[in-house]
This record gives C-alpha cells, structure tokens and sequence, in this order.
C-alpha cells in the first residue's frame, strides 16, 4: 500500500513540474499550434521608414539608383521594386522631390518617390504689395 501511495505522489509531481516547465517555455507539445521558433533579432525586425525633401541631383531608373540632396545630407537611394523605378524614369534632375526610403545594414532603400513644388524664396522681407507708410518725425 505504500508503495502504491509513493508511486503516485511521484507521479502527479512530476505531472506537475512538466505542466510549469511547458508554460514557461509556450510550447503546447507536438500537437499544439504555438511556433518554437526562436525571435527574430532587432536587425530582422520592418525598418523603419525615414522620409526626406530635397533636390534630385542624379537619376537611373534603369540601374535604380538616385541620389537626393537634402537641407544637411546627400541620399544616395537604390531602387528595388519596380514601383520606386517606375517614379524614377517620372523626374528629371533638378526637381525636389519626397522620397520615403529605408535603412538597412547601413544600405539606403528608395520605397517611393514623387516630385513636389519648389520652396518659395523669398528675396526680401518686405512685402511687394503694401508700402511702407512713411510718420511724421517729432520733436
């Protein structure tokens, strides 16, 4: 009878220590559905989209490649899908343009591109349109 006894205490301790041990690690066993595959590393995960406005200064749609100069940068750009060429072969050198890009192993992806007007310049902080009124001086 003790022997009995000693057999299943054993046995639902060990039941026990199995059922904690699998939901730490979340696998279900070779029926369940949960993946063990390990994560993915933080260089796998989506990139993160990074946008910028500026000139065109060198363009192939054929070869994919652009190359954008911003306010403090120059962007080198590859395009790889056939979109991002496609909006290539639409501009000229010396548009500005948006570009939405990504970056990669320090590699810099065009993920489109579209031209955009020119910022306005202005050549003097006055105003064409209203003259300057002119006060009488005072003594």
């Amino acid at each position: 009878m003790k022997n009995i006894l000693r057999l299943v205490l054993v046995s639902l301790v060990t039941l026990a220590f199995a059922g904690v041990a699998l939901a730490q690690t979340g696998s279900t066993g070779s029926t369940g559905t949960k993946s063990t595959a390990p994560a993915k590393p933080a260089a796998e995960k989506k990139a993160k989209t990074m946008r910028a406005t500026g000139e065109l200064t060198a363009a192939d749609a054929k070869a994919g490649m652009a190359k954008v100069k911003t306010k403090d940068k120059e962007l080198s750009l590859s395009a790889e899908t056939e979109d991002a060429k496609e909006s290539l072969g639409k501009v000229k050198v010396g548009d500005m343009v948006k570009v939405a890009y990504t970056e990669k192993d320090g590699k810099l992806t065009l993920k489109s591109l579209s031209k955009t007007k020119a910022p306005a310049k202005s050549t003097s902080t006055k105003s064409p349109d209203k003259p300057m009124e002119s006060k009488p001086a005072t003594k």
